[in-house]
């Protein structure tokens, strides 16, 4: 299993951070390669960070005290053979404190935010715990990233996250994929501030379907990016879906763009206040 990889943020100073991996530095096979830069780009430090086998960066996030936190997976430390790998440092790239987690199987960090509490949460792809093949991992951590809960989302076949936010509630909506047979189709979780799953909703056709990103809209919707080959003018195609309160009906709408076609479709789940 292999992350989405690198992160590039724009830095408390104004400059940049970009995360990345380097089998030309460091001391493994692989390591996390963290790049700050000024903002015009030129570099002002680089970081490596990783053991002597293989770690491969997924995502990173700018913390509220000036430093980062960077999520992949690691292969030299943990107890499987990928574990998630959190590497907390300061603005100048030194590390604070580096944590793993996952069991037996392959357990990769897929998405990081710092949270309203100052914490962290956490998505990752498993195969150590959960009910299928691959399902949701959500981790909630304190600020020094020790675990407060989990939780795993999914069926019998395989089921992952790409993207997730912290919503007004204090609670979370995650995004990603759900597969049953041959069928695979975008998801949408809706879990509560303690990871109780609130509700889930599915967005296919007859062909694949996985949603990358999602935003919380002022009037408490839920506004979602699906790449899709079921619907639209091509083989894969950008899906907007917009959920509306229930028991409304809204006809889709169709945007036509250069190289690629747009399709709104407006759902049925909002905010619960």
């Amino acid at each position: 299993m292999t992350p989405q990889q690198g992160e590039t943020v724009q830095a408390n100073d104004g400059g940049y951070a970009v995360l990345g991996d380097t089998n030309s530095f460091g001391a493994g096979d692989s390591d996390f390669w963290l790049i700050k830069t000024d903002a015009d780009g030129n570099t002002q430090w680089n970081k490596t960070y990783g053991g002597e086998l293989a770690e491969v960066s997924g995502d990173m996030c700018v913390t509220t005290d000036g430093g980062y936190a960077m999520s992949g997976y690691t292969k030299s430390f943990g107890a499987g053979g990928q574990d998630f790998w959190l590497v907390k440092t300061d603005a100048n790239g030194n590390t604070e404190w580096n944590m793993t987690y996952g069991g037996t199987g392959n357990d990769v960090g897929i998405h990081v935010i710092q949270t309203a509490d100052g914490g962290y949460a956490l998505a990752c792809l498993t195969t150590s715990f959960g009910a299928g093949s691959l399902d949701f991992w959500f981790i909630k951590l304190d600020a020094s990233g020790n675990t407060e809960w989990n939780m795993t989302y999914g069926g019998p076949g395989s089921d992952g996250p790409t993207h997730f936010i912290q919503t007004e509630d204090n609670g979370y909506a995650l995004v990603g994929f759900t597969t049953v047979g041959s069928d695979q189709n975008a998801s949408l979780i809706k879990i509560d501030a303690l990871g109780n799953m609130e509700w889930n909703q599915t967005y296919g056709g007859t062909g694949s379907e996985i949603a990358y990103a999602l935003l919380e809209t002022n009037d408490g919707y839920y506004l979602l990016t699906i790449n899709t080959d079921s619907f639209g003018a091509g083989e894969d195609d950008i899906w907007l879906v917009s959920t509306i309160p229930e028991n409304t009906t809204i006809g889709a709408i169709i945007m036509l763009a250069i190289a690629t076609t747009i399709i709104i479709t407006r759902t049925s789940h909002k905010r619960q206040n």
